[in-house]
């Protein structure tokens, strides 16, 4: 398993620290957006669009499956030259587990959306819990000649 990155000392980054609530994931997506767009981003393009999937889906895990201190969670976004790098960080032990899905099932694809999206991911296990990581590269990892993955390939 690869280390989390770690951001260069220059690096543009914002950090934040949101409520595990699901309320606060459209919140974070909406700064998130415009701190994208302070940094040049396309708000159409398609890294904006897979940083900001890959973030909810990251915070949205921690919330239902973690356990953030004080019902928190810590969030922190930054450049790494043409890469957008996403951490976020519960007080859980518990490692993130890909799961079976079925066709109707209305959650469960985090992971593998994430794993679609981004360039590398993984996570590392800290004293107080994990941080869960994501690179999103300029160039997507998803199926390139046709653009989108066949529902059928995400629901494994």
């Amino acid at each position: 398993m690869q280390p989390c990155p770690q951001a260069p000392s220059a690096a543009p980054r914002a950090t934040w620290t949101v409520d595990r609530a699901p309320a606060a994931v459209p919140g974070l997506r909406a700064d998130a957006d415009g701190v994208l767009r302070a940094w040049g981003y396309d708000p159409d393009g398609d890294q904006s669009f897979a940083a900001l999937l890959v973030l909810t889906e990251l915070v949205t895990n921690a919330a239902r499956h973690g356990r953030p201190r004080l019902g928190l969670i810590d969030v922190d976004m930054w450049l790494d030259g043409d890469r957008v790098v996403l951490t976020v960080t519960d007080s859980s032990s518990a490692d993130p587990v890909m799961r079976a899905v079925g066709a109707c099932d209305e959650s469960g694809r985090g992971l593998r959306l994430i794993a679609v999206y981004a360039e590398a991911s993984g996570y590392e296990s800290h004293r107080t819990g994990k941080r869960v990581w994501a690179v999103i590269g300029p160039h997507l990892a998803y199926d390139a000649p046709t653009g989108f993955l066949d529902a059928a390939q995400i629901v494994v």
